[in-house]
């Protein structure tokens, strides 16, 4: 079991679920308020889901892969059933995040009425689904983490989200989790990011999340 000292820190964590969670409550509004065959506003709405779908696929992906295996290996029996069920609502979400993506390619290409009410549907589900699991995460993983993960393990799981999305989404990405977090844990997010993007992100990650912000919600944030 790792010591005390270099112990994992997840108030880092606890910014991505909330940005999580804030930008699924939106989404079924945002598509639902998409005049049907307006396609240019249906563009803008759908990248934008995507982006975050994106994320949060990478985002589950890297538990699957770097935390689940290793607090199953080290944590005491009683823990089992609460890390099954993480796993059982991943492959559940799994399961939405593929509904939704294929209706979301559906109402992308001609912002019909009849496909965006089945895609609003979907990711009130999703959403509906994702709140109940980071609660329960919240409640009964993550505040045992540091005592069977190493702060250089518990980096090893945010950066495998944030090394795999695309370049040009990192800047959003990272503004949004900016708008939500104490500078403390903007600075623990930056950590272990190499010197140029721990000196220019902070700048120029808030913009381009403003940026979209301003074109997806009509706001400068959530």
């Amino acid at each position: 079991m790792p010591n005390a000292h270099g112990r994992a820190d997840i108030r880092d964590m606890l910014v991505v679920h909330e940005a999580f969670r804030r930008a699924y409550d939106k989404m079924p509004d945002l598509v639902l308020g998409v005049t049907p065959g307006d396609t240019k506003r249906a563009l803008v709405v759908a990248d934008h889901i995507q982006m975050i779908e994106e994320f949060l696929h990478l985002h589950h992906k890297g538990e699957d892969v770097l935390l689940w295996p290793k607090i199953t290996a080290r944590a005491p029996q009683g823990l089992a059933p609460a890390l099954a069920l993480m796993e059982e609502h991943h492959t559940e979400i799994d399961g939405l995040i593929i509904e939704s993506s294929a209706s979301l390619a559906r109402w992308r290409s001609d912002a019909n009425a009849s496909d965006r009410d089945q895609l609003a549907a979907v990711l009130r589900t999703l959403g509906k689904k994702l709140t109940e699991h980071l609660a329960v995460e919240e409640a009964e993983i993550l505040p045992i983490v540091d005592q069977y993960l190493t702060a250089t393990e518990w980096h090893e799981l945010g950066d495998h989200a944030i090394k795999s999305l695309p370049k040009n989404k990192l800047p959003i990405i990272f503004g949004m989790l900016a708008s939500l977090a104490d500078p403390a844990v903007v600075t623990l997010m930056l950590s272990t990011a190499p010197l140029v993007p721990r000196i220019i992100m902070p700048i120029v990650g808030p913009r381009a999340f403003a940026a979209h912000a301003r074109k997806v919600y009509g706001t400068a944030g959530f």
